[in-house]
């Protein structure tokens, strides 16, 4: 909810990765080469919410050891309340 507040056409045309030419997309603001290298057979459309969460989590899976690493990384680890 952060950056893409939600919506699955979301296009961040502001970042630095907008700056270089490949703006995050969609709910989980994946860009398209980290898009392409993480995808699923069959889940291809960057657009598509399923397609796009399934990348951004195997990315970040893949990056941080776990979806929960992702925000330990971001706050310092001194944001984090389990549910």
């Amino acid at each position: 909810m952060h950056e893409s507040a939600g919506n699955p056409g979301a296009v961040n045309g502001w970042d630095s990765n907008a700056a270089k030419g490949t703006p995050s997309i969609g709910l989980l603001q994946v860009i398209q080469p980290t898009f392409n290298s993480y995808m699923l057979a069959g889940h291809g459309n960057i657009y598509n919410p399923v397609d796009n969460i399934i990348a951004g989590a195997r990315y970040a899976a893949a990056t941080y050891g776990s979806l929960d690493n992702v925000v330990a990384q971001r706050c310092g680890g001194s944001c984090w309340v389990g549910y």
